[in-house]
Protein backbone atom coordinates (compact mmCIF):
# COMPACT_ATOMS: atom_id res chain seq x y z
CA UNK A 1 0.00 0.00 0.00
CA UNK A 2 1.04 3.53 -0.30
CA UNK A 3 -0.16 6.24 1.87
CA UNK A 4 -0.71 9.44 0.00
CA UNK A 5 1.37 12.29 1.58
CA UNK A 6 -1.24 15.21 1.13
CA UNK A 7 -4.64 13.76 2.32
CA UNK A 8 -3.05 10.37 3.99
CA UNK A 9 -6.09 8.09 1.94
CA UNK A 10 -4.17 4.69 1.37
CA UNK A 11 -4.05 3.38 -1.99
CA UNK A 12 -2.66 0.07 -3.56
CA UNK A 13 0.64 -0.72 -4.47
CA UNK A 14 0.80 0.06 -7.84
CA UNK A 15 -0.43 3.64 -8.17
CA UNK A 16 1.02 6.20 -9.26
CA UNK A 17 -1.94 9.26 -8.23
CA UNK A 18 -4.12 9.15 -5.04
CA UNK A 19 -7.24 8.05 -5.93
CA UNK A 20 -8.80 10.54 -3.04
CA UNK A 21 -7.02 13.73 -3.82
CA UNK A 22 -4.81 13.03 -7.26
CA UNK A 23 -1.14 14.03 -5.73
CA UNK A 24 1.38 12.26 -7.33
CA UNK A 25 2.98 9.31 -5.16
CA UNK A 26 5.85 9.22 -7.55
CA UNK A 27 8.93 9.25 -5.31
CA UNK A 28 10.89 12.57 -4.49
CA UNK A 29 11.16 15.41 -1.94
CA UNK A 30 7.77 16.35 -1.07
CA UNK A 31 6.78 18.19 2.28
CA UNK A 32 4.59 15.94 4.38
CA UNK A 33 1.17 17.87 5.93
CA UNK A 34 -0.25 17.40 8.64
CA UNK A 35 -3.03 15.13 9.08
CA UNK A 36 -6.47 17.57 9.23
CA UNK A 37 -8.99 15.61 11.29
CA UNK A 38 -12.39 17.03 12.25
CA UNK A 39 -12.94 17.84 15.83
CA UNK A 40 -15.24 14.96 16.35
CA UNK A 41 -12.02 12.80 15.05
CA UNK A 42 -9.55 14.35 17.53
CA UNK A 43 -8.36 12.37 20.53
CA UNK A 44 -9.19 13.59 23.98
CA UNK A 45 -6.31 15.80 25.78
CA UNK A 46 -6.94 14.26 29.52
CA UNK A 47 -5.58 17.03 31.52
CA UNK A 48 -4.80 15.24 35.01
CA UNK A 49 -5.71 17.11 38.23
CA UNK A 50 -2.26 16.74 40.88
CA UNK A 51 -2.83 14.59 43.66
CA UNK A 52 -4.18 16.19 46.79
CA UNK A 53 -1.27 17.06 49.84
CA UNK A 54 -1.11 14.11 52.02
CA UNK A 55 -3.37 14.73 55.17
CA UNK A 56 -0.69 13.40 57.31
CA UNK A 57 1.81 15.83 56.36
CA UNK A 58 0.88 18.85 59.29
CA UNK A 59 1.63 16.10 61.03
CA UNK A 60 4.84 15.31 60.02
CA UNK A 61 6.22 18.44 59.89
CA UNK A 62 4.83 19.35 63.80
CA UNK A 63 6.41 15.83 64.60
CA UNK A 64 9.97 16.97 62.69
CA UNK A 65 10.18 20.29 65.13
CA UNK A 66 9.13 19.15 67.79
CA UNK A 67 11.58 16.37 67.27
CA UNK A 68 14.45 19.17 66.64
CA UNK A 69 13.78 20.88 69.63
CA UNK A 70 13.55 18.31 71.83
CA UNK A 71 16.70 17.41 70.39
CA UNK A 72 17.84 20.92 71.70
CA UNK A 73 16.57 20.38 74.81
CA UNK A 74 18.45 17.47 75.56
CA UNK A 75 21.91 18.44 74.42
CA UNK A 76 21.23 21.60 76.43
CA UNK A 77 20.08 19.45 79.63
CA UNK A 78 23.42 16.50 79.12
CA UNK A 79 25.82 19.42 78.45
CA UNK A 80 28.31 18.80 80.76
CA UNK A 81 28.20 21.79 83.78
CA UNK A 82 31.46 24.25 83.42
CA UNK A 83 31.20 24.40 87.30
CA UNK A 84 31.54 21.05 88.07
CA UNK A 85 33.76 20.30 91.17
CA UNK A 86 33.51 24.54 91.92
CA UNK A 87 32.33 25.51 94.95
CA UNK A 88 32.02 29.09 94.10
CA UNK A 89 30.10 30.90 90.89
CA UNK A 90 31.11 34.56 90.62
CA UNK A 91 27.98 36.99 90.30
CA UNK A 92 30.19 39.69 88.73
CA UNK A 93 32.28 37.62 86.30
CA UNK A 94 31.78 34.58 84.12
CA UNK A 95 34.07 32.17 86.46
CA UNK A 96 34.14 29.27 89.16
CA UNK A 97 36.30 28.28 91.21
CA UNK A 98 36.91 25.82 94.66
CA UNK A 99 37.20 27.73 97.66
CA UNK A 100 39.28 26.47 99.96
CA UNK A 101 37.65 24.91 103.49
CA UNK A 102 36.87 27.99 105.74
CA UNK A 103 37.78 30.70 103.44
CA UNK A 104 34.83 33.48 103.15
CA UNK A 105 34.25 34.54 99.44
CA UNK A 106 32.12 37.31 98.12
CA UNK A 107 32.17 40.89 96.58
CA UNK A 108 34.34 43.43 97.64
CA UNK A 109 34.32 46.91 96.61
CA UNK A 110 36.96 49.25 95.64
CA UNK A 111 36.02 52.69 95.33
CA UNK A 112 32.83 53.92 94.44
CA UNK A 113 32.06 52.15 91.20
CA UNK A 114 34.21 48.84 91.52
CA UNK A 115 33.40 45.93 92.72
CA UNK A 116 35.49 42.41 92.30
CA UNK A 117 35.41 39.47 93.54
CA UNK A 118 37.53 39.07 97.50
CA UNK A 119 38.21 35.32 98.94
CA UNK A 120 40.06 35.36 102.59
CA UNK A 121 40.64 33.29 105.72
CA UNK A 122 38.90 34.20 108.59
CA UNK A 123 41.69 34.39 111.47
CA UNK A 124 44.71 34.99 108.19
CA UNK A 125 46.08 37.85 106.79
CA UNK A 126 46.31 36.36 103.26
CA UNK A 127 43.85 37.72 100.40
CA UNK A 128 43.09 37.16 96.94
CA UNK A 129 41.06 39.56 94.32
CA UNK A 130 39.67 38.78 90.94
CA UNK A 131 39.12 41.46 88.64
CA UNK A 132 37.91 40.75 84.91
CA UNK A 133 37.54 44.19 82.33
CA UNK A 134 36.38 44.14 79.02
CA UNK A 135 39.75 44.79 76.75
CA UNK A 136 39.90 46.10 73.02
CA UNK A 137 39.12 43.58 70.62
CA UNK A 138 42.38 41.38 69.95
CA UNK A 139 44.67 42.78 72.62
CA UNK A 140 47.28 40.50 73.30
CA UNK A 141 48.03 38.59 77.00
CA UNK A 142 51.80 40.38 76.25
CA UNK A 143 50.21 43.76 76.38
CA UNK A 144 47.41 42.91 78.80
CA UNK A 145 50.07 42.06 81.45
CA UNK A 146 52.17 44.88 80.42
CA UNK A 147 49.26 47.65 81.30
CA UNK A 148 48.84 45.65 84.61
CA UNK A 149 52.63 45.80 85.49
CA UNK A 150 52.39 49.41 84.57
CA UNK A 151 49.65 50.03 87.21
CA UNK A 152 51.91 48.06 89.96
CA UNK A 153 54.40 50.43 88.89
CA UNK A 154 52.49 53.43 89.36
CA UNK A 155 51.66 52.62 92.80
CA UNK A 156 55.13 52.25 93.71
CA UNK A 157 55.58 48.47 93.25
CA UNK A 158 58.33 46.67 91.41
CA UNK A 159 56.67 43.63 89.63
CA UNK A 160 59.29 40.38 89.39
CA UNK A 161 59.83 38.66 86.22
CA UNK A 162 57.10 37.06 84.64
CA UNK A 163 56.51 33.26 83.89
CA UNK A 164 54.16 31.39 81.99
CA UNK A 165 51.39 29.50 83.48
CA UNK A 166 48.00 28.33 82.88
CA UNK A 167 44.29 28.98 83.81
CA UNK A 168 41.82 26.53 82.70
CA UNK A 169 43.61 25.57 79.63
CA UNK A 170 44.41 28.88 78.63
CA UNK A 171 47.68 30.25 78.65
CA UNK A 172 48.77 33.08 81.41
CA UNK A 173 51.65 35.12 82.98
CA UNK A 174 52.21 35.23 86.19
CA UNK A 175 55.12 37.33 88.72
CA UNK A 176 55.78 38.29 92.15
CA UNK A 177 55.98 42.02 94.18
CA UNK A 178 58.01 42.28 97.21
CA UNK A 179 57.00 45.16 99.48
CA UNK A 180 59.00 46.36 102.34
CA UNK A 181 57.27 49.34 103.64
CA UNK A 182 59.43 51.85 106.13
CA UNK A 183 57.74 51.26 109.15
CA UNK A 184 55.37 47.59 109.72
CA UNK A 185 55.73 44.10 107.98
CA UNK A 186 57.27 42.96 104.76
CA UNK A 187 54.32 41.14 102.36
CA UNK A 188 54.04 39.72 98.97
CA UNK A 189 52.03 39.67 96.64
CA UNK A 190 51.82 37.56 93.07
CA UNK A 191 50.19 38.38 90.25
CA UNK A 192 48.39 36.21 87.13
CA UNK A 193 47.26 37.35 84.21
CA UNK A 194 45.30 35.86 81.05
CA UNK A 195 43.22 37.57 78.42
CA UNK A 196 39.82 35.22 77.55
CA UNK A 197 37.12 36.27 75.05
CA UNK A 198 38.73 40.26 74.82
CA UNK A 199 38.39 39.64 78.37
CA UNK A 200 41.74 40.73 80.92
CA UNK A 201 41.71 38.62 83.87
CA UNK A 202 43.88 39.50 86.83
CA UNK A 203 44.13 37.61 89.82
CA UNK A 204 46.02 38.45 92.72
CA UNK A 205 47.13 37.23 96.11
CA UNK A 206 48.51 38.79 99.34
CA UNK A 207 49.87 38.19 101.96
CA UNK A 208 52.61 38.82 105.01
CA UNK A 209 55.92 37.62 103.60
CA UNK A 210 55.89 34.78 106.70
CA UNK A 211 52.73 33.54 105.22
CA UNK A 212 52.82 33.80 101.74
CA UNK A 213 54.73 30.65 100.96
CA UNK A 214 51.55 28.67 102.74
CA UNK A 215 48.81 30.88 101.44
CA UNK A 216 50.76 30.55 97.71
CA UNK A 217 50.03 26.86 97.79
CA UNK A 218 46.32 27.43 98.53
CA UNK A 219 46.15 29.86 95.84
CA UNK A 220 47.76 27.03 92.99
CA UNK A 221 45.24 24.64 94.16
CA UNK A 222 42.53 27.43 93.83
CA UNK A 223 43.69 28.25 90.34
CA UNK A 224 44.02 24.73 89.40
CA UNK A 225 40.31 24.36 90.09
CA UNK A 226 39.57 27.59 88.15
CA UNK A 227 36.60 27.08 85.27
CA UNK A 228 35.61 29.63 82.87
CA UNK A 229 32.22 29.41 81.90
Amino acid sequence: MVVCPSCRNVNPEESTVCTQCGTTLEPGHMALLPVRRTESERPPIEIRKPPPPSKWRPVVMVGMIAFAVGGVGVVWLLRPDPCSGTNFQSENFGYCVLVPDGWEAGPAQFGVDVTLDQFAPPTESATVVVEAVDLEGGTALDEWSAFVRQRDEEVGLTPGAASETSLDGIGALQWDVTVTPEDGESFQMREVVTVRDDIGWRITLNDVSDGFGTSAIVFNDMLDSWQFR
